[in-house]
């Protein structure tokens, strides 16, 4: 399968542009809330880019042979668990809410506000059928009341969904055929039904990225033959791709996922454009003054806009877009950049540069010998500390990896 392209999806743009709901965590249960008219609301559209609610973030451990478990950040406790809802056993079989039976071949996990998903991908260079097998998972924030829908054995994931009327997912799978040849196709995967079928097939691509939703449907970056990739949204109602007119290359734009905004430059004037309207709006902010002559836009997150400049030195500047303020944050650990990997209402969840843990492994021949993995390490930070660069980190009590193992 070729390599896909750079990823330009974003985070939200806080209250400039949109506003998340509230979410349960583990214990607690939400009850859809009831359509006003069912008969003429069009489909509520919502691209899923995280793991995090506003009570907890949810991430997956592995294990050496090839099974998994979910695990779980609550802000309120700062504490890290299993999902479990049995919090004194291994946490190593399907009794457990926290366990995934594979993972082989990349799981990874989403939320919205009712749902917790998890999304494994078909895992083709194995014999093994159960850990080969790719599926997306529905539950509910506490890990139970499972729905799994099985993903076709000759189709790979590859990343991102949208959820339909918090009912149905939509997501990008490529299907591998007996001569290597591919075929790309927008798959919905029904978890009530327990099926999935083709909702659109991209014929004559040879990449495709699900990058976002506005409230018209998903919004695509497409690959076709010629290595030319072009930005569509598929139109829900009227079942059609509709180009976007924004030029792919060069990344003088990014797209905020969660609400279909295009974030881009018009000289120096920074411009937000609406996907679903096709409307325009100024920001009010603008681009520093340089010797620069292109800008290219990073990504936005809560507000801000990253952006590297064409200078010498190829420097990067932060942009709050509510107050035009730049900032140049460059925090790292172990030598890796630090992240944010979510907004949270208790400030950011960052991602640090990981946590060495060694374990006993074997060579192909049975000799034992000691290898070294690195675990996710998640902590809290105010937001005011991570733009201004200041390693103040408020650390969870991880009370999952005290007992982890990868054998």
């Amino acid at each position: 399968m070729k390599p896909l392209f750079k990823k330009c999806c974003a985070a939200g743009l806080c209250a400039l542009l949109a506003a998340c709901g509230a979410a349960p965590g583990p214990g607690a249960s939400s009850a859809p809330a009831a359509s006003q008219n069912p008969v003429s609301d069009p489909p509520q559209v919502e691209y899923l880019a995280s793991a995090s609610t506003d009570s907890g973030f949810y991430d997956i451990v592995l294990h050496g042979d090839g099974t998994g478990n979910l695990i779980y950040y609550d802000y309120e406790t700062m504490q890290c668990v299993y999902l479990s809802s049995q919090p004194n056993s291994d946490h190593r079989d399907e009794s457990d809410t926290s366990f995934l039976p594979t993972v082989v071949g990349g799981a990874y996990a989403v939320a919205d506000s009712r749902h917790l998903y998890v999304m494994k991908s078909t895992f083709r260079f194995t014999d093994d059928e159960a850990l080969a097998a790719g599926y997306l998972m529905r539950m509910e924030p506490n890990g139970q009341g499972r729905q799994t829908v099985p993903l076709p054995s000759d189709s790979s994931l590859i990343g991102g969904c949208v959820t339909l009327d918090e009912d149905k997912v939509l997501t990008v799978l490529c299907q591998v055929r007996r001569d290597t040849s591919e075929e790309w196709y927008l798959a919905e995967a029904d978890f009530d039904a327990g099926t999935i079928r083709r909702r659109l097939d991209f014929e004559g691509m040879d990449a495709v990225r699900l990058v976002g939703a506005c409230a018209r449907g998903p919004i695509f970056i497409l690959r076709d033959g010629e290595e030319e990739m072009r930005l569509y949204l598929y139109d829900l109602e009227n079942s059609t791709l509709e180009p976007i007119p924004f030029s792919v290359t060069p990344w003088n734009w990014c797209l905020d996922g969660s609400t279909g905004v295009i974030c881009y430059p018009e000289g120096r004037e920074i411009y937000f454009y609406d996907v679903a309207s096709g409307q325009r709006q100024a920001s009010g902010c603008s681009l520093p003054e340089g010797e620069w002559t292109e800008a290219w836009f990073n990504e936005l997150v809560d507000g801000y806009l990253s952006v590297t400049l064409d200078e010498e030195d190829g420097s990067s500047v932060t942009l709050c877009l509510a107050t035009g303020e730049a900032f140049y944050p460059a925090m790292e650990d172990m030598d890796r950049p630090v992240i944010i990997a979510a907004v949270t209402p208790k400030g950011y969840l960052v991602k640090l540069g990981g946590i060495p843990f060694k374990y006993q492994d074997y060579t192909p021949d049975g000799v034992p010998y000691e290898n070294e993995a690195i675990l996710s390490h998640y902590a809290m930070m105010d937001k005011e500390d991570y733009w201004n660069n200041r390693p103040n980190y408020r650390e969870f009590q991880n009370l999952a990896y005290e007992n982890y193992s990868m054998n």
